[in-house]
């Protein structure tokens, strides 16, 4: 089952400043590897150059995501926490946790 999250992306532009935009992705739980939360982001967000939409305040998750040889990252709305307890909910087997430690 997919899990529908709020990814943080930029224009593709490589300028001297970036264009930030909100829009939807959907995430499969079991292949999430890593969940930490990116400060760079939230500082951008707290300036007010991320999104009109969003409070200063709101807290990001970077997703480490399992390509098979590879990862690939990308930044979601939300806090490690919530982010986990989403993608965990949503797991087929309600027995298996996505992080383990």
């Amino acid at each position: 089952m997919l899990v529908k999250l709020t990814e943080v992306c930029t224009n593709g532009a490589v300028t001297t400043r970036q264009n930030y935009m909100l829009r939807e992705v959907f995430v499969n739980p079991q292949h999430v590897i890593m969940i930490r939360e990116d400060k760079m982001i939230q500082e951008l967000n707290e300036r007010g150059l991320v999104s009109d939409g969003l409070d200063p305040t709101h807290r990001f998750s970077k997703l480490t995501i399992n390509r098979g040889h590879t990862g690939t990252d990308i930044v979601v709305v939300g806090e490690p926490t919530v982010i986990e307890t989403e993608l965990n909910i949503n797991l087929p087997s309600a027995g298996k946790k996505l992080l383990r430690g």
